[in-house]
This record gives C-alpha cells, structure tokens and sequence, in this order.
C-alpha cells in the first residue's frame, strides 16, 4: 500500500488533519467549477467547454483517489474497529462512493461527446455537474460525522 493509501496508520488527530485537508481540496475544486459554469459565454464555447471538461476530470480523479484512500485498509476500516455497531453506515457510505463514481463516469462520457454548439445539453451537464458535487458535499459532511463522533474520544472529548 502506497502512502496515498496509508490513512489506517495515522492516529486519530492525523486523521482528522487530513480528512480536513482532503475536504479542503475538494472545497476548491468545487469552487473553481462553480465559477468556472457560471462564467459560461453565450458564444465561442470551444474552449470554455475544453476547460470545464479538464476541471471535472481533475474533480473525479481526485474523488478516486480519495475514496481508494478511504477504503483500502484506510480510515473506513478503523471506524468499523473502534464502532462495531457502525457497520452499516460504513458499508452505505461505501456502496455511495460506487455511485458517486458511476455518476462522475456518467458525466465525463457526456463532456466527451457533447459540442459547444449543443447548447441546451451543456446546460444540462452544467446542472448535473452542480447536483454531483451537492451530493459528494453531502457525503462528505456525513463521513465526517461519523468520524468524529467514532474518534472523539480519542481526540480528547468526554462523555
């Protein structure tokens, strides 16, 4: 396992760090996109649309990653050790990342296909592009919760 991968071997507060630098880094991606569809010109969208396209790929390839972290004898594991009883919401939470990278695979199939000229489509993926990362931020606020609610005590909270 590559050091990418190595978030079951951070304590508790490390974790925490990155988990705050990774949603960090997701936070600009998705700002960047947000402004970036809402510059969207009314003419010459060759290369406004060849942007959009390198930002959401830059987007999925980081959630891939991050996920793959989260997964791979990462912190998802560690939850399940220290809350048993979780394991339900960890396997949910699992099964989203799935679906949250089928939709971005759905979403890249589109931007490779479409055409500035194709107006009203463009506008369409723009749309879908802003309720994908609605959903990986609700996603990610929910991994969060859980994470600190399993690692509190750890960090120092009492009961």
């Amino acid at each position: 396992m590559d050091a990418e991968h190595a978030t079951d071997r951070l304590s508790p507060r490390e974790l925490a760090a990155w988990m705050q630098g990774e949603r960090k880094a997701l936070q600009e991606l998705c700002k960047l996109i947000r402004q970036h569809i809402a510059d969207m010109p009314d003419v010459n969208r060759t290369g406004w649309l060849r942007a959009l396209n390198a930002a959401f790929e830059r987007l999925a390839s980081h959630l891939e990653r991050h996920f793959a972290a989260k997964q791979e004898d990462g912190y998802l594991r560690m939850v399940v050790e220290h809350r048993p009883t979780l394991a339900p919401q960890v396997d949910d939470m699992r099964r989203e990342h799935d679906e949250i990278l089928h939709l971005a695979e759905r979403i890249r199939q589109d931007l490779s296909t479409v055409t500035p000229e194709q107006r009203l489509i463009v506008a369409d993926i723009c749309a879908r592009i802003q309720r994908f990362m609605a959903v990986v931020a609700d996603h990610e606020q929910r991994e969060v919760m859980i994470t600190m609610y399993v690692f509190s005590q750890d960090l120092g909270a009492t009961d």
